[in-house]
């Protein structure tokens, strides 16, 4: 969500965004058609064999194998510069660094054609994950990470704790006004 909303900037500093997901590409499309993330490349990686676990972004043991959340930047000759990979799927980071590493490579700004599913969405695809169970999905995150972190005694997982808190935070801030300018 926080990625959405600066891709003016990403653009402008010459990358673009794609989102890659263990997903068949009719769940792909279903999550472009919910999410409406124009702008970002939606890319369908089943069993994460082609992207996902080449880049030891792959968690076989999350059930049946799932993506690792993870940024990773390529300069154009396909060398990687940039990399944050995180430790479970509720590991997101800030995108400070991103930004820094972006604006060093010194790109022309591009102009990425919209982004077309490649396929259908079946009917039974419609009903996963509402958009109106966001909010509450995130705020719930931030409370019981609140909680938890109240109680741990251990500062490293203390500070676990409150980087989650501080990424649901952060995702809900971005989602509202996400939803802002939509409307």
């Amino acid at each position: 969500m926080r990625l959405a909303l600066r891709l003016d900037e990403i653009h402008a500093a010459g990358a673009e965004v794609a989102a890659v997901s263990v997903n068949e590409p009719e769940r792909q499309a279903g999550m472009f058609e919910r999410w409406k993330l124009d702008g970002i490349r939606m890319v369908s990686d089943p069993g994460g064999e082609g992207i996902l676990q080449p880049l030891g972004l792959f968690d076989p043991e999350e059930r049946g194998g799932i993506a690792l959340p993870g940024m990773i930047i390529l300069a154009p000759d396909g060398t990687e510069i940039y990399r944050y990979q995180g430790r479970d799927f509720a590991d997101r980071t800030n995108d400070d660094d991103l930004f820094e590493t972006l604006a060093g490579l010194d790109l022309p700004a591009v102009d990425p054609a919209p982004w077309v599913p490649e396929a259908e969405v079946p009917e039974g695809l419609r009903g996963f994950f509402p958009t109106d169970w966001f909010m509450p999905y995130f705020r719930g995150n931030f409370f019981g990470a609140a909680a938890i972190g109240g109680r741990l005694e251990d500062p490293k997982a203390r500070a676990i704790a409150k980087e989650h808190r501080l990424m649901s935070d952060a995702t809900t801030t971005a989602w509202q006004e996400l939803q802002a300018r939509s409307s």
